[in-house]
C-alpha cells in the first residue's frame, strides 16, 4: 500500500510541476523556493526535509525539456 501511495505522490508532483511550467512558471525557481520553505519553516524540522527536497529536485529533473 505504501509503495502505491509513494508512486502516486511522485506522479502528482511531476504533473503539478509540468502544469506550472506550461503556465509560464519558472519551475527551477519554484523548486528552490519550496526547498527554502521546507528548511526555514520549523514545522518541517525532521529528517524528511532533505528527502523531500531531493524528491522535488528529481521531479524537476524528470520533466521533459522543451
Amino acid at each position: 500500500m505504501f509503495e502505491g501511495k509513494e508512486m502516486a505522490l511522485q506522479i502528482a508532483l511531476k504533473a503539478v510541476l509540468a502544469t506550472a511550467r506550461e503556465q509560464g512558471v519558472d519551475v527551477n525557481a519554484l523548486a528552490e523556493a519550496a526547498a527554502d520553505s521546507l528548511i526555514i519553516d520549523p514545522a518541517y524540522s525532521s529528517w524528511y526535509v532533505s528527502e523531500a527536497i531531493l524528491e522535488i529536485e528529481r521531479a524537476v529533473d524528470a520533466l521533459v525539456v522543451e
